[in-house]
């Protein structure tokens, strides 16, 4: 069940680009099923449920680093 959850949020993400570059779409992706997993948007909490095989402290650098240099185009997250 959790699978295919994280499956259609990757398909969803994918028709409607946030992001052009793959390895953002991911992260985009990662970061949502993360708070739907943690229940929680506090970056260290959030890096826990990440699937990599990092560190939580990197996960939350990698969380920081991403809103500090992406802007959304807020008229594709209303789409969503």
């Amino acid at each position: 069940m959790k699978n295919i959850i994280s499956s259609k949020i990757k398909n969803l993400f994918s028709e409607i680009p946030l992001a052009k570059n793959l390895a953002r779409q991911t992260f985009i992706s990662e970061f949502t099923l993360g708070i739907i997993k943690s229940r929680n948007v506090q970056f260290k909490e959030v890096g826990l449920h990440f699937t990599t095989d990092s560190k939580v402290e990197s996960n939350e650098r990698r969380i920081q680093a991403f809103f500090k240099d992406f802007e959304f185009d807020y008229q594709q997250v209303a789409i969503l």
